[in-house]
């Protein structure tokens, strides 16, 4: 699974390039918006071509989701996992979560769908963040078979398979994904470098 989170920057016209990713291959988007308005917001969402909106993780704006009857999935920080917001919402969202470290991910009750783990390795989106803690090496000590783990944190398409072999369910691509001129082409490389890899585990 590969999973693109928006960009702490706006991209140019990044909602057309979000809907041709999802149209070639994206099977999750999470829109992670802390600085936007509710205006801002739902303007960006309504740019999200209707078919594809199941796929749209909110990130941010959990409040929105009731404005979208096609919006079915929600995910909470750490933070806000701690203050238990996800039990503001009722159960008809698939939900996920972000951990620091393995043994936060391994304490994770099945009410999570997926989490991410980062920083897996220096951060492309935050310069020097992941120099020191990198959990790349803590993958392979997951033992939550209830919950998903996408690793999240300097992950391109030069050693997103290392993650994999590592024992991680998924990728999740921020900063190596937005630094392109095209993302979607981007996003169609790492696809087909992953088949191939996953062919050849076979």
């Amino acid at each position: 699974m590969i999973i693109v989170v928006s960009p702490n920057i706006n991209y140019p016209n990044e909602p057309l390039h979000v809907n041709n990713m999802l149209d070639n291959g994206l099977e999750l988007f999470h829109f992670r918006k802390y600085g936007s308005s509710d205006e801002l917001a739902l303007e960006y969402l309504d740019n999200i071509d209707v078919c594809q909106r199941r796929k749209i993780v909110l990130h941010s704006h959990h409040h929105l989701a009731s404005e979208f009857t096609d919006i079915e999935r929600l995910h909470f920080n750490s933070y806000d996992r701690m203050r238990e917001k996800q039990m503001e919402f009722n159960g008809n969202f698939r939900l996920s979560t972000s951990t620091h470290s393995i043994q936060e991910f391994n304490e994770l009750k099945k009410t999570w769908s997926y989490a991410f783990l980062s920083p897996i390795f220096q951060s492309i989106s935050k310069p020097g963040h992941g120099v020191e803690n990198s959990v790349f090496e803590d993958i392979e000590l997951k033992d939550n078979a209830n919950v998903d783990l996408i690793g999240l944190g300097g992950i391109e398409y030069q050693n997103m398979e290392r993650v994999l072999a590592k024992g991680s369910n998924g990728i999740a691509l921020l900063g190596s994904i937005w630094n392109q001129i095209d993302p979607t082409d981007y996003l169609i490389t790492c696809n087909k470098k992953l088949a191939l890899w996953r062919a050849e585990q076979q």
